[in-house]
């Protein structure tokens, strides 16, 4: 039973016969606690988050086709029987890596197959590359950084930086662990939008000698936007080896090096063993694994693990996350060679 309280008076009560009532203080709780079975009704791996669901799966067969096909049904009939329906014009396909022949429906509506498409503010591309995603987030911080421009040109400079750090550098670096690009007109685009800030937070528009963005930045303490993003992807590489990421348990993951391995040799058809150091500068470096594509050498657990070999064993024995990402910003140096004209 439900009511309604406005200014002291209530209204009558009234049966919720399904579904959970919009607008109250409980209802994202309640809505929370009406989906938490869904999964359990489907075979695919399944990821909610407020009233968005993903539903997921790797094609090698045409028995997985069918299997995620039998997925969408049972999920019509877990609505069915909750006295919800999907709105079928709201939801896509998107295969990854290679074109999909395989059509799916949904209250027999043919799901719409798609290149690209949001998750939890992220643009997902069935390339799995993120030209796509950095344009739209870059167009969203330029534009916020030309409201700022025209409301706080007035302020001194410290409110100037706060609003750029708060409102167009959050804009920039959210979820940028995942994303963060190695193509070159990609990185530059961005670091674009942050000398365009600097000249607005110190006022300096007239200057123009080589390196006078590059100084004001200095002057300004604000940190290439390449150099936070692997600061950034580094720190949450140490939070999953210190376990402190219960969702990515490090053994999955992460293999460690050992002095000793087996090597095909090249020429012979059998093994050798032979006893090999691994060169490093630390006691706590991962494998990494063959990459046989850019794309998949450049994401986040082979570009970072090859970052974290490199780093010193001081920084990778930090006892703290604090003490981890502070190591960083004291022995870095800036591996950014950008082209700006």
């Amino acid at each position: 039973m439900m009511k309604v309280v406005v200014e002291g008076e209530c209204s009558r009560e009234v049966t919720v016969d399904s579904g959970v009532p919009q607008g109250t203080v409980l209802g994202p709780l309640l809505f929370l606690c009406h989906i938490n079975d869904l999964p359990d009704s489907v075979q695919s791996k399944v990821r909610l988050f407020a009233d968005g669901c993903l539903l997921y799966r790797e094609i090698r067969s045409h028995d997985d086709h069918i299997a995620l096909k039998q997925d969408l049904a049972s999920l019509e009939l877990w609505a069915k029987n909750w006295g919800m329906r999907f709105n079928a014009a709201k939801c896509y396909v998107l295969s990854v890596r290679q074109k999909s022949n395989y059509f799916y429906q949904l209250n027999n509506t043919i799901l719409k197959g798609v290149q690209t498409n949001p998750y939890l503010g992220v643009m997902l591309s069935a390339d799995l590359k993120w030209t796509t995603h950095i344009n739209n987030m870059c167009k969203k911080a330029s534009a916020t950084l030309g409201f700022i421009r025209r409301n706080l040109r007035h302020c001194p400079t410290s409110t100037r930086k706060t609003a750029y750090i708060s409102l167009v550098r959050s804009t920039l670096e959210y979820g940028a662990i995942i994303w963060d690009p190695f193509i070159q007109s990609d990185i530059i685009k961005m670091e674009k939008i942050q000398r365009k800030a600097a000249r607005f937070i110190t006022g300096d528009y007239k200057t123009r000698s080589p390196g006078s963005v590059t100084n004001m930045l200095k002057n300004l303490d604000l940190q290439l936007h390449q150099d936070r993003r692997r600061e950034l992807r580094l720190t949450f590489l140490f939070k999953v080896v210190e376990g402190l990421v219960p969702a990515i348990p490090p053994d999955t993951y992460l293999v460690p090096v050992l002095n000793k391995r087996r090597i095909r040799a090249k020429r012979f058809t059998d093994f050798e063993a032979r006893n090999v150091v691994h060169s490093s500068n630390h006691t706590r470096c991962f494998n990494i694994p063959t990459c046989n594509s850019v794309t998949r050498k450049n994401s986040f657990f082979i570009r970072t693990v090859t970052e974290w070999n490199e780093l010193d064993n001081h920084q990778v024995l930090s006892r703290t996350v604090e003490g981890f990402r502070s190591s960083l910003k004291r022995d870095s140096v800036s591996l950014c060679a950008l082209s700006f004209r």
